[in-house]
């Protein structure tokens, strides 16, 4: 059996483990204290799966991943927009006074950064941590509830990320069979 966290830490020996696209400076952010998690934790409102908490305390704090790479949480890979994936959520969160139908997902973590604020989100409501293709830019009438802009992406976070070291894009794939 496959263990993701030695995975990317051999990545992270070799000085391979980086993000596919440069967006910020590329870099790798020190792992987090357990104490740190749950901080994080306790502002988002709910608990981390079991692989986030191991990969932001025994890999790194984001910076590294499909894309643009994984945000991080405090004092990690922050976003175009100066936030990290906290401050993202929280953001994501707030109803839109122009929107009646804006409405976040609780526990959908915006993890992963695609650009054209697409994100690759984990889903912390459940232990296996199904990943949601966040896509705002194909809702195409804005009287419509958000649903199709929300789309299954992989049945795990594992999944998704063995598949990035295995040089999978899964992105593509979608795009492609979209």
């Amino acid at each position: 059996m496959r263990n993701l966290i030695q995975e990317l830490n051999d990545l992270k020996s070799a000085d391979t483990l980086s993000s596919d696209e440069e967006l910020n400076s590329p870099q790798l952010f020190p792992p987090l204290s357990e104490s740190q998690v749950k901080e994080a934790e306790h502002e988002l409102g709910f608990q981390l799966t079991d692989t986030l908490r191991r990969i932001f305390t025994g890999v790194a704090n984001g910076g590294f991943g499909p894309q643009y790479g994984l945000l991080g949480l405090k004092g990690g890979m922050r976003n175009e927009d100066g936030k990290d994936v906290v401050g993202q959520y929280l953001s994501y969160r707030q109803p839109d006074p122009d929107d009646e139908f804006w409405q976040w997902p609780e526990a959908l973590l915006p993890l992963g950064q695609l650009g054209c604020a697409m994100y690759l989100c984990v889903d912390c409501s459940t232990p296996q941590g199904p990943v949601t293709w966040f896509e705002p830019n194909s809702r195409s009438d804005i009287d419509t509830p958000w649903d199709d802009a929300f789309i299954p992406f992989a049945d795990s976070t594992e999944e998704w990320l063995f598949s990035w070291i295995d040089g999978d894009d899964l992105f593509d794939r979608h795009v492609n069979d979209g």
